[in-house]
């Protein structure tokens, strides 16, 4: 029978091993980090702090956070790549850029070698998802400087797969390709694998029943790790959907297993892992907090301590596959930088779309936050199915409000917009708007 693992001394080693492996890499990630790049040894001298002093995986907490705001500042104030590289830029082989949500993007550039890290640790978890060699793999990801395209394609590469590539293709030959040719394996994004079922259901297609897709990955956004957004996809095309969570900064970090047990495992052989309560100390098993991420391979633009911003619980439990790594529950709970407080109550985006998917008949949603009559108010706009009467759309919006009403803690206004006429994303879907100028967060 062949192995669930696809690296088994790693993905089952011993916490001592995995400690001594993580310690190794972590001294020499500092070390340098400190000789090679100007941005870091600044920040370390600025906390007195010599890679001399980094002698255990605990030492970690005595060196300085690193945030993406400071990267940010650091490429304006030193364009294009700032001066946290630590290679000669000879010796540089990629750049991917992030998705910047907000403002510039960051680029990010990668050796050979780091290159090799970051995709073959993305293998490593298309293999945890039952992705083999005799796979025919399509990565329906934006074809440009993104990395989500570059690194599925890599990775299914990496494992011997046969690769269909589509990144410049439209939504409609995707699906014809779908149709016409033995693809087993599919990535993209939560959203984008919505929105072809849906493009495929309005030409009278069942990508469930007319192709031979058996699993779903996905990436960019926490969809899939949403268990209503999990079972559409699921019910879409007749296959198991996992999520990958991952930062162009750091990795493609974690990753669901066939176990299917609700955990996320965390590749921390690529990169070291704290949770962190607000007052920034660890939390212990079953304790949320925010994700700190600290690279252990990169060595083009190392990065130690990064606030990922992302909100995360400790699993306090083994998964049944036997992996020994790390691993959250849930995976990515909320976005801390997401979070909007709504006359007191605290609203992340994610729990709305864990509210309306369980809905049958919402195509898609928008979230908008607004100010009426000098309070604050949220609207949940809904782009229903168009096989809905009038009066079940009604219907479903009252449903809606109920739900959302128990499931925030506050009111909200639902609004049934015209079938279709809400936006899609074949990239990170943006389906908040925020039209306050003032906001409280």
């Amino acid at each position: 029978m062949a192995s669930r693992y696809l690296e088994p001394r790693l993905e089952r080693s011993s916490r001592a091993e995995m400690t001594r492996l993580q310690t190794r890499r972590l001294r020499a990630e500092v070390q340098h980090a400190y000789a090679r790049s100007p941005f870091y040894r600044r920040k370390l001298k600025a906390a007195s702090i010599t890679p001399a002093a980094i002698r255990t995986l605990d030492d970690l907490r005595r060196l300085p956070f690193t945030t993406k705001d400071e990267l940010k500042d650091n490429q304006a104030a030193t364009p294009p790549w700032g001066d946290v590289l630590a290679v000669p830029f000879a010796d540089v082989l990629r750049v991917h850029l992030t998705s910047a949500t907000t403002g510039r993007p960051l680029a990010f550039l990668d050796t050979r070698e780091d290159w090799y890290g970051f995709y073959h640790s993305y293998a490593r978890s298309l293999y945890a998802y039952g992705v083999r060699k005799s796979d025919m793999v399509m990565a329906a990801f934006s074809y440009g400087p993104w990395i989500g395209y570059w690194s599925g394609f890599y990775a299914a590469q990496d494992l011997g797969c046969l690769v269909f590539p589509v990144g410049g293709l439209t939504t409609d030959a995707r699906i014809d390709a779908l149709l016409t040719y033995p693809i087993t394996v599919l990535g993209c994004t939560p959203s984008y694998a919505l929105f072809l079922a849906e493009t495929a259901a309005k030409k009278g297609i069942d990508l469930a029943t007319q192709t031979r897709v058996r699993i779903t990955w996905h990436t960019g956004e926490p969809g899939a790790s949403i268990p209503a957004t999990k079972a559409k996809i699921e019910a879409a095309f007749g296959a198991k959907a996992f999520d990958l969570p991952g930062l162009t900064e750091i990795a493609a970090w974690g990753f669901e297993c066939d176990a299917r047990a609700g955990l996320t495992h965390v590749h921390e052989d690529y990169c070291y892992p704290e949770v962190l309560d607000e007052q920034g100390r660890p939390v212990g098993p079953g304790g949320r907090g925010e994700l700190v991420l600290t690279s252990l391979y990169r060595k083009a633009m190392p990065l130690i301590r990064y606030r990922t911003r992302d909100l995360v619980q400790l699993a306090d439990r083994r998964c049944p596959c036997g992996r020994t790594l790390r691993a959250l529950e849930g995976g990515v709970l909320a976005r801390l930088d997401d979070m909007k407080k709504i006359r007191g109550v605290v609203v992340y985006p994610r729990r709305v779309e864990e509210l309306v998917r369980p809905h049958a008949g919402v195509d898609e949603f928008q979230i908008v936050f607004r100010r009426r009559e000098g309070l604050d108010d949220i609207l949940i706009r809904i782009d229903p199915s168009p096989s809905l009467s009038l009066a079940e759309r009604d219907g479903l919006g009252v449903r809606l409000a109920e739900d959302l009403r128990t499931g925030l803690g506050i009111r909200t206004t639902v609004e049934m917009a015209e079938p279709g006429s809400l936006p899609r994303w074949d990239h990170k879907a943006k389906r908040v708007k925020d039209e306050r100028t003032e906001v409280p967060f």
